[in-house]
């Protein structure tokens, strides 16, 4: 079955995305972003995400975790500020 894809971007919405801005770094939680099933959805990195060694890799040197700390089952949602891909073009 094909993922869904955002309608923002065009990525599809269960893999993680990367936006830079301002000298803050954003990443988007691949379980929020097939939630809210039409744009990917972003969350300041690394607070909302945390590292681990396990995940590093050349494409991820930061050894950033794949899901937010809630859908990690560490924390609320509403706690976190939600940016959507469209607030970032």
């Amino acid at each position: 079955m094909k993922s869904k894809c955002c309608t923002i971007c065009e990525k599809p919405l269960n893999h993680s995305q990367w936006h830079e801005s301002k000298n803050k770094k954003y990443k988007s939680c691949p379980k929020c972003s097939a939630e809210n099933g039409k744009e990917h959805v972003y969350y300041d990195y690394p607070d909302s995400f945390g590292t681990t060694e396990k995940r590093i890799s050349s494409n991820n040197p930061d050894e950033p975790q794949s899901y937010c700390v809630p859908c990690r089952g560490s924390g609320n949602n509403s706690t976190l500020k939600k940016i959507l891909c469209s607030d970032l073009k």
